[in-house]
């Protein structure tokens, strides 16, 4: 007697593999562009605060990196991917970190996909993966923001698969946010989604009693996500933190990735908005007014921030996803490629693309064999010159110094913790016309700045000043009483 036995359609098979597929696609990317991932100059400081945090067993909560704000408040409101970021640099060098953040990345697109897969077919999933990977690629970089990209996916599927189903995220959904809270500010971006889809739910509701449970349920989850959320060192601090740091308009103003996109040159956002308009206009897909709502917040925070784009990327297919696969399903229904019991090319498939990473990892690490990371952050001659010529004292350095500096043991003037330094200060560190009167103050001996910085020039006229050192990274000036003898 003849058994049929029943096989998964190709379509399924290859939706199966497709999740691990694209993110090892992400991944193998994110170790491509190795040298743009670690050349950045908070990198440094993170990697100091991290072992600073392991060698103590303690979260500081006074500044002591500095000389200009010694023993100031400070809040350290990403200190657990600091230590993740400190103990990998510990163990594996500035490749290790190279790999974790390409991890990260990979598994935050794999999670996309999959979630995305529960909805449209793989052509639209990928689609949405290969969007989100062209605004995430510009923001990947070994700082604490990368490691939430894979929660930043669970938390928005969560959401999304709870309105689905009628109900509010699981209880256990809020264990995503007391990991999130802990490893970086973004989990605001969180809190906020899910008042939206609770505001949502309780809009949706098909009578006055529904409304009330949604609320109630709803309410609920949303004051354990809070719960969790202020599960930190840091308290209520770390939860108004964000909101204090977007009142500092002078750091907003300056600092790139806190900018808006210009427009005027190539950008992702822009190729991502006329995709999802070509989409819109050929598909012809209808969304709720309130998607459309969230839609239209995600993208005005994408405009008012270049480091949004991200958020943008990862959590807008999983909105759009629902009402597009219903869409969708007149043409030709898609009932999901995730059945409990899977064929066996649908096991094999994680256990081939899991050796696939492994390989490719060891291959970084074997390319990415590196002692120091040598890029234009930091000034490592300059720094052996100063040294070798006995300079000392405390030092005005450039913004984009203070990471380096912190890295090897010099207090800063300035550094990336823009929020502990605040608005004020930032702007008069680069008013100059103040230098003179802040050298002064801070009883500045030598100067390190880039070529570039307009106060080169002034200190290159500045009565009592020398210039000491110069390359294509950095310029040194020490005052005139300090001047080594040649």
């Amino acid at each position: 007697m003849d058994i049929a036995i029943s096989r998964p359609a190709p379509s399924v098979l290859i939706a199966r593999s497709l999740p691990f597929i694209a993110g090892l696609v992400a991944y193998v990317t994110g170790l491509i562009k190795w040298r743009g991932v670690i050349a950045e100059p908070d990198t440094y400081w993170h990697v100091a605060v991290g072992r600073w945090i392991i060698a103590h067993g303690t979260v500081p909560h006074r500044d002591m990196f500095s000389h200009t704000m010694h023993g100031a408040p400070w809040v350290p409101h990403e200190w657990l991917a600091e230590v993740v970021i400190g103990w990998t640099y510990g163990k594996l060098g500035w490749a290790g970190l190279v790999v974790a953040a390409a991890l990260a990345f990979g598994a935050a697109i794999a999670l996309l996909v999959r979630a995305l897969l529960r909805y449209v077919p793989p052509a639209y999933a990928l689609v949405g993966a290969v969007g989100a990977w062209g605004l995430c690629m510009p923001h990947l970089y070994a700082r604490p923001h990368v490691f939430t990209f894979p929660l930043l996916v669970l938390w928005g599927a969560s959401l999304v698969a709870a309105r689905e189903a009628g109900k509010a995220p699981s209880p256990w959904t809020a264990v995503i946010m007391l990991l999130w809270a802990n490893l970086h500010g973004g989990y605001m971006v969180g809190l906020g989604l899910a008042g939206l889809f609770a505001a949502e739910a309780v809009f949706e509701a098909p009578g006055a009693r529904a409304a009330f449970r949604a609320a109630r349920d709803w309410g609920l989850f949303g004051a354990l996500s809070l719960l969790a959320a202020l599960a930190t060192p840091n308290g209520l601090s770390g939860l108004l933190l964000p909101f204090d740091l977007l009142r500092m308009h002078a750091i907003m103003s300056t600092i790139q990735e806190w900018r808006s996109p210009n427009f005027q040159e190539p950008q992702p956002l822009e190729a991502w908005l006329l995709l999802v308009l070509l989409g819109a206009l050929y598909v012809g897909v209808r969304l709720p007014i309130t998607r459309i709502l969230m839609l239209l917040v995600l993208v005005h925070l994408a405009l008012g921030h270049l480091r949004n784009g991200e958020i943008v990327g990862l959590i807008a297919p999983l909105i759009v996803a629902p009402a597009l696969g219903a869409t969708l399903a007149h043409a030709r229904p898609w009932r999901g490629p995730f059945p409990r019991r899977q064929g066996f090319a649908g096991r094999c498939a994680p256990a081939v693309c899991a050796g696939g990473l492994v390989l490719a990892a060891a291959a970084a690490a074997i390319r990415i064999g590196i002692a120091d990371n040598a890029t234009r952050f930091a000034p490592a001659a300059a720094l052996a010159y100063v040294k070798d010529k006995g300079v000392s004292g405390p030092v005005f350095n450039d913004y984009a110094f203070g990471g380096y500096l912190i890295f090897v043991g010099i207090p800063t003037f300035i550094d990336g913790r823009a929020d502990m330094f605040g608005d004020d200060f930032f702007r008069r560190q680069r008013d100059l016309a103040a230098l003179p009167a802040l050298l002064a103050k801070y009883h500045v001996t030598w100067t390190l700045l880039q070529p570039q910085n307009p106060d080169v020039a002034l200190l290159d006229h500045l009565p009592g000043w020398r210039r000491l050192y110069s390359d294509a990274i950095a310029v040194v000036h020490v005052r005139a009483d300090t001047m080594p003898r040649p």
